[in-house]
């Protein structure tokens, strides 16, 4: 994997099994983090209680804009 298949700004949701699902729901790529040593892309994201966290790209999946976050808070 040579480049990151999501970017900023990017929608995406936990993949069930995730082991820290502290809540379901959308979440914002906010960083692209550097690629591991086994090719796999790291993502820092935020939910909508405005935490932080870092997810790597088994963890997550695309979803659909279901407009919870607003287009102001749709920032890069």
């Amino acid at each position: 994997m040579n480049s990151a298949p999501y970017k900023i700004g990017d929608l995406v949701e936990l993949k069930n099994g995730f082991f820290n699902t502290p809540r379901r729901g959308e979440f914002k790529v906010h960083r692209v983090m550097p690629i591991r040593d086994n090719g796999e892309c790291q993502y820092r994201v935020i939910g909508s209680d405005g935490r932080e966290r870092a997810v790597e790209h088994h963890e997550i999946q695309r979803t659909v804009d279901t407009g919870f976050f607003s287009p102001l808070n749709r920032r890069a």
